[in-house]
């Protein structure tokens, strides 16, 4: 095996050397006698002292042994022109992919992360981010003491979105329980609320709401007033025997998709985009930048393998884990989270397939301005969480974004498969439905690898 290296220590492991400069063999022998024949204690001073004695002026160098003086070996008979360009090499490409898959092999760290850091982070999250507000704690104020006042406070009790806690006393008890958090609603029911409504007269009940939390406030707002026009509504027919239903038309709404409007049918689907692309793009970052540490990238500038048969065989074995991982998510949508497929599941699979290929780019492309895994690590991860929870649609709709929002949005690859993912999980469309989503998750593929190639070098700085 002949090895070709500027590093001392490398030569240092060899049988035998040769020390060469300016295109001549000075010297050749092994590493321990080139340094008692100088009387040097490291190679490196040995060369310097062959060097100077090269140098103009100098003796001349001894002359090489019959072992350095090797006669050059002919091109193989299938080579016509030894310094033709060098072609794209799928051998070159999958040797890289094996020697990544066995770097992943024997790294239990990493391999732990790409197979079950998917998984468990989807069960934490599946059940951890939820849009649905429920068991929402309550408490009454109540200055009239009467049957008609009690039958009011029940009314928002028997929903089950309401828990109702111990009577409040004042507005100091109000004020302290409201800032405590032990409270996000407070109803005030005013003195002689019975009597006013017998009498016809306006009443005006107080709702206080932790607005800490604007969307939930929100939301309680709109659970308070369908309480209040349902009670009403129910006084009315009981009272004054009128039926519940205002005017000849009806409005009926029922929820497609959803029926229960359940947020764990829309969030779990989510999820799946969400780590398919924050773990397979940090994976894979790490993998390049790993080798610039170590100092192994210096395989890439002096061997003939390309840019392109580097970056995809450090981006094949993570493509495949990635994959496994999407199974793996996807299996526990249906029987974990009981969230069913009722579309096609081989339009999900090949989305899935086109998204990882973007996500594992898009690490590798992260991996050309970093040197450190730290920063690789936490670069991945920002550059990949913010805009896949906060411009791809996860938890509002791309349309609603305005100015950089809306144009990362646009161009982000996770907007396209989350339109996928929840369109088959809960809508039960196909390839034809599908199809203005596809096209960009095929175009940035391209995209992605092809900015990879342009910004790796091929030599050290």
């Amino acid at each position: 095996i002949f090895i070709s290296t500027h590093f001392m220590n490398e030569a240092e492991r060899c049988d035998r050397i040769s020390l060469m400069h300016a295109g001549q063999v000075l010297v050749s022998d092994t590493p321990a006698a080139l340094m008692q024949k100088r009387g040097t204690s490291t190679l490196e001073e040995a060369f310097i002292g062959y060097l100077e004695d090269a140098a103009p002026g100098r003796k001349t160098p001894e002359p090489p042994t019959a072992a350095a003086m090797v006669p050059p070996v002919p091109p193989p008979s299938g080579i016509t022109n030894p310094n033709k360009k060098i072609g794209f090499s799928l051998r070159r490409l999958f040797s890289y992919s094996r020697r990544e898959g066995m770097e992943l092999h024997r790294d239990p760290i990493r391999a732990t992360l790409a197979l079950l850091g998917s998984v468990i982070l989807m069960l934490i999250m599946g059940y951890g981010i939820t849009m649905d507000v429920e068991d929402l704690a309550f408490a009454v104020l109540d200055r009239d003491q009467t049957s008609t006042s009690r039958d009011y406070a029940l009314n928002l009790a028997g929903s089950s979105y309401f828990i109702e806690h111990a009577p409040i006393v004042d507005y100091a008890d109000l004020d302290r329980r409201m800032r405590a958090g032990e409270i996000s609603l407070a109803l005030e029911i005013p003195p002689g609320f019975a009597r006013d409504l017998d009498r016809s007269t306006p009443v005006a009940i107080g709702a206080w709401i932790d607005g800490a939390m604007p969307q939930r406030a929100e939301t309680i707002q709109g659970y308070v007033s369908g309480m209040h026009a349902h009670w009403l509504a129910d006084l009315a027919a009981r009272k004054l025997g009128q039926s519940r239903s205002v005017g000849l038309v009806n409005i009926e709404t029922r929820f497609r998709y959803n029926p229960d409007v359940k947020s764990l049918v829309a969030m779990v689907p989510a999820v799946i985009p969400l780590l398919l692309m924050m773990i397979p793009a940090m994976l894979t970052a790490l993998s390049v930048v790993r080798e610039k540490e170590l100092g192994s990238i210096v395989n890439l500038y002096v061997t003939p393998v390309t840019r392109l048969e580097f970056l995809l065989g450090k981006q094949l074995p993570y493509i495949g884990l990635a994959m496994v991982n999407f199974l793996l998510m996807a299996l526990l949508a249906v029987t974990v989270f009981g969230v069913p497929m009722r579309g096609s599941f081989l339009a999900l699979s090949a989305a899935a397939l086109l998204y990882v290929i973007s996500a594992t780019a898009m690490g590798l492309l992260f991996s050309t301005f970093v040197r450190s895994q730290i920063a690789a690590i936490f670069g991945t991860a920002v550059l990949t969480i913010l805009p896949a929870v906060q411009f791809s649609g996860m938890t509002d709709p791309v349309s609603s974004l305005e100015g950089v929002g809306r144009m990362i949005g646009a161009i982000y690859p996770t907007t396209y498969f989350l339109v996928i993912a929840r369109g088959t999980f809960s809508k039960g469309l196909g390839f034809a439905d599908l199809q203005a989503s596809f096209l960009p998750l095929i175009l940035a593929v391209p995209v992605l690898i092809g900015l990879c190639a342009l910004l790796l070098r091929k030599q050290e700085t």
